[in-house]
């Protein structure tokens, strides 16, 4: 690659995988930074190549196998063609240099051009008992079970809002983890109001309804339109205390040992905010955005944004 055109991607994820195969269709070598150990993003994340336990595709990614295997296929043939260096942390962002974090060492990488593909994370509000040791994302819980062929814990309960909700539980119950409940928080309005909008996108909705319905069939205790009261324990999570939408008065408690919860995802934004892109607030997404036009340009010359990281759209549109 020519010093005056040097291209920098960061994630490899579903964006990143495509924003790296068309740079190289274009003849252009770009260097992938990825703070996995193996290409895919959370969506399609890898167990670790030698992590001494196997699980099949189909098993880890349920219907999205084939896009799964699609994606990692596609990277695997442009490593030739790219500089991929994975295990590397992109902890801050200047005009024309990015720097990163591997096997312990600063490594200062610089760009003329820069594509930040950083996909999406867990939005998180506190709620009593959030700091405790057993309190996950929904994101960490899937980080848990395919990067590291484990549980959060013996006894889960996984709760918040989003369709990752129903998800994770699906995922852990399959997987052979002992998951006590699924607490919903989305007001019961606002699921209504859900469906028929989801109803448009018939196979969204049919994974949705399958979802539900698989772990109804498998007895696991679903609430709807709950309040969360908060976390219990003294140095870890010892339960979960909850109220009814129809009694709010009276509050219930689920023993467990740990606790999956996130209210939905956000874009991950932190990079293109210490690159100084300028932002503006996006009422779709309920929260700040950096403003891009219809390429993906950032308001900094050279930067651009792909994927989830510039709004929440999934992991096709990505």
């Amino acid at each position: 690659m020519s010093d005056d055109r040097r291209v920098v991607i960061v994630g490899a994820g579903p964006a990143g995988v495509r924003a790296a195969e068309t740079l190289v269709a274009a003849g252009v070598r770009p260097i992938v930074v990825d703070e996995n150990a193996r290409w895919g993003g959370q969506i399609y994340r890898q167990p670790p190549e030698h992590g001494g336990f196997q699980r099949s595709k189909k098993t880890l990614y349920g219907f999205e196998a084939r896009k799964a295997d699609a994606l990692h296929t596609t990277m695997q043939a442009l490593l030739p063609y790219i500089d991929y260096r994975p295990d590397t942390l992109a902890w801050a962002c200047e005009t024309g240099r990015l720097d990163t974090l591997q096997a312990g060492r600063e490594i200062s990488v610089p760009f003329s051009h820069l594509i930040i593909a950083s996909g999406a994370t867990d939005r998180i509000l506190p709620v009593p008992g959030w700091t405790l040791p057993g309190v996950y994302t929904l994101g960490a819980a899937q980080v848990a079970l395919k990067a590291q062929g484990c549980a959060i814990g013996r006894r889960v309960v996984l709760t918040g809002t989003g369709p990752l909700l129903y998800l994770v539980a699906y995922q852990y119950v399959k997987a052979g983890a002992q998951v006590m409940a699924v607490l919903d928080t989305s007001p019961l309005s606002q699921q209504i109001s859900a469906v028929s909008k989801l109803a448009r996108l018939p196979s969204t909705f049919a994974k949705g309804l399958y979802y539900v319905g698989w772990l109804k069939a498998h007895r696991i205790r679903i609430e709807r339109g709950v309040k969360l009261v908060g976390i219990c324990g003294t140095r870890n999570v010892e339960a979960i205390e909850w109220r009814a939408p129809d009694n709010s008065s009276v509050t219930e408690s689920i023993a467990c040992d740990a606790v999956g919860i996130s209210f939905g995802l956000k874009p991950e934004t932190q990079l293109a905010d210490l690159a100084g892109c300028r932002f503006r607030f996006d009422a779709l997404n309920r929260c700040w955005l950096p403003e891009l036009d219809s390429a993906g340009r950032s308001t900094v010359r050279g930067l651009y944004l792909a994927g989830d990281g510039a709004g929440i759209a999934g992991a096709d549109a990505a």
